[in-house]
């Protein structure tokens, strides 16, 4: 008998057809359901590589074994009388012809190739499509993070990048709230139910999907649910060539719109490219760039602000990466306890990239919100009150613009306001840390426990941004007792800025000095020493720190500030007055972004000013500058009932109510709004041989004393 009778006597051929079909069928199966199973892109791989691989080998096994009766044996131990191949060849074509089935269905189920579109690669398939319930109604949405379903964990940036420029699509449609980047992100990798994660966000829908990258091949499934009930909405697969990511992003909005249009006014989808790019290398070098700005830290500020200026580098004309240019310079600029950019060098580079992209689009509301905070930063409030403004104009749903408005319009006195702007920020973005972090400080400067938990409680995604809340709280509002004390060192155990919580409740509330630690609160130890021995009344040895300090130093606004302190308590007022026209550039400041009832705060160096100029027989200037802090603690009035008794002690007793100022001091030290260490601010001190002062504090010293013994400490000796 010849081979190939013999090959057809043992099902070779038969087994090699049925094979094939096998693995076809797998194949497809496994390609179509792996995003649904959330199964990695090298799966697909690996099953193909199986199936080549196992061929050879099927072969071999029909050639080598039989299939009989009594179980498989070697072809060579079966007798030829006894052989039952034939039977065994008329069942492999019942599975063949059952594989030919499946595969002719799988084409028609599985394949998910769209009729052509002219002028796209290749059009949207619609997965699944469940009608809204007409009873229901839609007008908030939250986007989670779409999942990497690429080989590579470095695409990350990639996915969550093409979830959130949805995001900013939606966000600029009428009459619908869009859940902010920083909270509906914080739920990635999370097991978290859409139910969950719908009730935590507070909206109706939730859009999640996933993106799958493969060389120049782009494939994005997008699902719309019903938060309250987990039920599909809607859902797509884009496969698409690379570049065109800016499409698919126009197809899933527009598409999530007619969804919801049912039951909601939601105007047309916005397109989204516009002022953006045609440029695949520098989309993804903007999306890169702002994946490593969240990382927070220098090191990522720095990859990011290398990732914009390729991005602009690649395009010239993306508004958006100007902007993360300009904010990401921002956050890099030289402070006193980061950043390594010249701050003038950073605010040249941040004003030049800010005009670039409002140029290119003047309505890119993140550009704004990097004006402002260049504004701010520059102490030209007003001004950046109003960037401020055009940015949540533009766009309603940037949580971070009313984050920064509301910041600044606490700083004005117009506390209110803010506050209603924190809360919105807060519905936007209930999980952000910065806006959390703000608005704590906000309601500690002024005082007010009801929004201070509302912010803490909205703080249970981030333990440790609920655990420094916790202690801000019981270092600034609570009354210390040792318990507290106890509990706040416990805290300052289990965080990283610990530090800080114990130099606060150790300075302010025992009298406590840890050179030590104070040298690491700032980049600047020696400016960090100065201002304290300015604040513990050691005069002589703070200006011996600001005479060590180098030259570029002694001249930065802050220490100017100080230096105009010490001046003025060694009565060289008109040294002082030097010493402040040179950090404020000759104006006069009263608002600014410091609490009232920090020493260093605009209004009561304006307060200084007045002093001095009285001293020096200017009373007309003097009592211009009177005029405009008396508006402004007139309007702190009208919105708090705590939080500016500093300024309004200075404010009477340069009226001549020594009564006033002493019957606001006392208030406020009792209550825990001034501590031990306002005795000895220049105006403040002026009472010291007025006998109710001196009583105060004498006062003040036996509580601290009284608690350091319950500590088991020596009287205090400061």
């Amino acid at each position: 008998m010849g081979l190939f009778a013999e090959l057809k006597r043992r099902n070779v051929f038969r087994v090699g057809v049925a094979y094939v079909l096998l693995a076809w069928v797998v194949i497809q199966v496994t390609d179509t359901v792996g995003p649904a199973l959330n199964l990695p892109e090298w799966t697909l791989s690996v099953v193909t590589w199986f199936g080549v691989i196992g061929f050879p080998f099927a072969l071999f096994f029909a050639w080598a074994f039989e299939l009989t009766p009594s179980g498989i044996k070697l072809e060579k131990d079966v007798d030829r009388t006894d052989s039952v191949t034939h039977s065994t060849g008329r069942k492999i074509d019942f599975v063949i012809i059952g594989l030919l089935v499946i595969a002719l269905l799988s084409v028609v189920i599985f394949d998910d190739s769209p009729p052509a579109v002219p002028g796209a690669d290749e059009g949207p398939v619609a997965e699944a499509a469940v009608e809204p319930d007409a009873n229901r109604s839609y007008d908030s949405i939250g986007v989670l993070p779409f999942e990497n379903m690429s080989s590579d964990p470095e695409q990350d940036y990639l996915s969550d990048g093409i979830a959130e420029e949805l995001l900013n699509a939606l966000a600029k449609l009428q009459n619908l709230q869009v859940a902010a980047r920083t909270s509906s992100f914080a739920f990635k990798g999370q097991n978290q139910s859409i139910t969950e994660i719908g009730s935590k966000l507070n909206v109706d829908t939730i859009l999640e999907g996933s993106v799958r990258k493969s060389g120049d091949r782009l494939r994005i499934t997008a699902q719309l649910i019903d938060s309250a009930d987990g039920y599909h909405l809607w859902s797509e697969t884009y496969d698409r060539e690379l570049t065109d990511v800016f499409q698919i992003q126009d197809d899933i909005t527009k598409a999530i719109v007619a969804a919801l249009r049912v039951h909601l006014d939601t105007g047309e989808a916005p397109v989204v490219r516009g002022s953006e790019t045609t440029s695949m290398e520098a989309y993804e070098a903007y999306l890169r760039g702002k994946h490593q700005l969240r990382q927070s830290g220098q090191l990522s500020s720095r990859a990011a602000l290398t990732s914009f200026r390729e991005a602009t580098d690649l395009d010239p004309s993306f508004a958006p990466a100007w902007a993360g240019r300009a904010l990401t310079v921002m956050y890099l600029r030289e402070t006193d306890f980061w950043g390594d950019i010249p701050r003038e060098e950073a605010r040249l580079l941040a004003r030049n990239n800010i005009d670039r992209a409002l140029a290119l689009d003047g309505e890119l509301a993140e550009a704004y919100v990097a004006e402002g905070i260049l504004l701010a930063d520059d102490y030209r409030y007003e001004e950046a009150l109003q960037s401020f403004e055009k940015a949540v104009t533009i766009n309603p749903s940037l949580a971070e613009g009313w984050t920064w408005r509301g910041r600044l319009l606490g700083r004005f006195g117009r506390i209110r306001e803010a506050r209603e702007d924190m809360l919105k920020a807060l519905r936007l973005d209930p999980l952000d840390a910065g806006t959390a972090f703000f608005g704590a400080n906000l309601a500690i400067d002024f005082y007010d426990p009801e929004f201070f938990e509302t912010i803490r409680d909205g703080s249970s995604q981030f333990p440790n941004i609920r655990l420094m809340l916790e202690g801000m709280y019981m270092t600034e509002i609570e009354p210390l007792t040792t318990e507290t004390y106890t509990q706040v060192n416990q805290l300052a155990e289990s965080l990283g800025f610990g530090d800080r919580l114990r130099v606060d409740i150790d300075l302010n509330h025992l009298k406590m000095i840890d050179e030590e630690m104070l040298a690491q609160q700032s980049r600047y130890p020696g400016e960090f020493l100065m201002w304290v021995y300015m604040g513990i009344d050691q005069w002589d040895r703070a200006l011996e720190m600001y005479e060590a300090l180098p030259p570029e130093r002694q001249q930065a606004d802050i220490n100017l500030e100080e230096l105009s302190e010490m001046q003025i308590k060694r009565g060289q007022c008109t040294e002082a007055l030097e010493s402040l026209d040179k950090a404020h550039d000759g104006e006069i400041r009263v608002h600014g972004m410091v609490s009232p009832n920090s020493g260093r705060a605009n209004v009561n160096l304006a307060l200084n000013r007045v002093y001095c100029l009285r001293q020096l027989g200017r009373s007309e200037e003097a009592d211009d500058i009177l005029s405009r802090v008396r508006r402004y603690i007139n309007t702190l009035r009208d919105n708090a009932d705590y939080g500016y008794a500093l300024p309004e002690v200075k404010l009477l007793i340069l009226q001549g109510d020594t009564e006033g100022a002493l019957n606001v001091l006392e208030t406020a030290v009792r209550r825990g709004e001034l501590g031990w260490q306002s005795r000895y601010d220049v105006l403040v001190r002026t009472l010291g041989d007025e006998p109710r002062f001196v009583a105060l504090y004498e006062q003040v010293d036996r509580k601290i004393d009284a608690l350091r013994a319950e500590l088991g400490m020596p009287p205090a000796d400061i």
